[in-house]
């Protein structure tokens, strides 16, 4: 950022948050949100279809990508005539969109100014996203329509626990956007009570992050002592997998908290949450619509907000439980699911070579409640170290893991070799997310 926008910023930051950052656009869509509560699902069902209509017409009318694609596989807009038609349009993937590059773009935005970013690149590759300031406004309504469950409301200051440090800095005011980012890969023992001090100044009482991040805090500040001088309102939780085991370190650090965890994504496709205090996600079905492929129930999605970058049935690496009743509460979001347990691209072997999703490993971690880490290692087809970052007596984690070995045992065969070490810490990417799975060796069985 130029040094002139800088200072802009800076100015800016000391008005009142809605009248620097908030635009017609986010408020038409907070509405638009709102109004979901006093509708029916098939009244929300058929504004969804006219969205998703609209998007598909855009993308074969503006978008040589889709042009071409739907061209290719004998599909026309005109075809779509309910939702049960949708399965004439062709799921396309990462690959894909990465490919065509500039292509996808509508041409009403070409010879516009657009936003890039990308995504993490945690399935091993990023892809360049477009995007403009409207679109933002959009993803920032759908986030504060999830947030305000707990309170939020736009311009409440946070503390962030996420996100991409470039240098080496422990911390980042960012006055404009009213948040304290902290860099998790610098977050230790040392600076944790430099780190409380700083957030005791802002006032901030919500924290946003992931929640290997959030509890990697946990445990700081219990092993510290230290869990009273803080008190957040609500513990914003993003990005990554949730395990119960995060959820429990949280609750002890910070038992007057509300914990609540949505889903989104980097590409903007589909966005979800929880729901008055249930711990499963609904999704908002005008901001985008959800599908989930037969045989892994990996997430696709359509978005209805980003028209810069439209993305239709868009394979997400992310994989679904399967569907159950939607919250009566919260009906006008749906479909719902317990829980989204890892992503396709995380594969690990069995000692045979035989591949292992990563979803399973989740499944039997579930219920562990005496580490605020574990990551898994996998050194060769037959060996795998378990770390462990705990706050608890070695007896205690021996105690707990022992059900939890045997079922890896039944899932990697008794052929396996599983070695635990518990560790004080296990490191952070530069972005603070947390890997849970690192493989180590190819399909073929080298060694990386």
């Amino acid at each position: 950022m130029s040094l002139t926008k800088e200072i802009a910023k800076e100015i800016l930051s000391y008005l009142p948050y809605r009248y620097v950052n908030l635009d017609k656009e986010f408020y038409v869509w907070l509405e638009k949100f709102e109004q979901m509560k006093e509708m029916t699902q098939e009244q929300i069902a058929e504004e969804q279809f006219k969205s998703f209509s609209a998007v598909v017409k855009m993308a074969y009318d503006e978008s040589p990508f889709y042009r071409e694609l739907y061209d290719k596989y004998g599909f026309h807009p005109r075809q779509l005539n309910d939702m049960s038609d949708i399965r004439r349009i062709p799921v396309i993937q990462k690959a894909m969109v990465k490919e065509c590059g500039r292509d996808i773009i509508p041409h009403r935005h070409r010879s516009k100014r657009v936003f890039l970013s990308s995504t993490s690149g945690s399935t091993g590759a990023s892809l360049t996203l477009y995007s403009n300031r409207k679109v933002e406004q959009r993803e920032w309504a759908a986030v504060c329509f999830f947030w305000s469950q707990v309170g939020y409301r736009p311009g409440d200051g946070r503390i962030e626990f996420r996100g991409f440090f470039p240098g080496n800095e422990e911390y980042k005011v960012d006055r404009y956007q009213r948040v304290l980012r902290i860099n998790v890969s610098k977050l230790t023992h040392q600076n944790i009570e430099k780190m409380i001090e700083l957030i005791e100044q802002t006032g901030y009482r919500y924290f946003h992050g992931y929640p290997s991040s959030l509890s990697l805090l946990s445990k700081l500040v219990l092993e510290k002592n230290l869990a009273h001088r803080l008190q957040p309102r609500a513990l914003l939780i993003a990005s990554e997998t949730l395990h119960e085991y995060q959820m429990h370190s949280m609750k002890k650090a910070f038992p007057d908290a509300e914990l609540y965890s949505f889903y989104g994504q980097s590409e903007k496709t589909v966005i979800a949450g929880w729901t008055n205090s249930a711990t499963s996600y609904s999704f908002n079905p005008l901001y985008g619509y959800v599908e989930f492929k037969p045989g892994t129930n990996a997430i696709i999605g359509t978005s209805f907000i980003n028209d810069v970058m439209p993305l239709i049935r868009y394979e997400l690496m992310d994989i679904a439980s399967t569907p159950v009743i939607s919250n009566p509460d919260a009906h006008y979001l749906f479909p719902t699911i317990h829980s989204i347990e890892g992503r396709v691209g995380e594969i690990m072997y069995k000692p045979n070579g035989d591949m292992v999703s990563s979803s399973l490993v989740a499944i039997a971690l579930r219920g562990t409640k005496s580490v605020t880490a574990c990551k898994l290692i996998q050194h060769q087809y037959d060996d795998i170290e378990i770390l462990l970052e705990t706050f608890q007596p070695m007896e205690w984690i021996i105690e707990e893991f022992r059900p939890v070995i045997q079922k890896l045992y039944s899932i990697f065969t008794a052929n396996m070799k599983f070695r635990m070490r518990v560790v004080d810490h296990i490191p952070r990417e530069a972005s603070g997310k947390f890997k849970s799975i690192e493989v180590m060796v190819k399909r073929d069985g080298i060694q990386i």
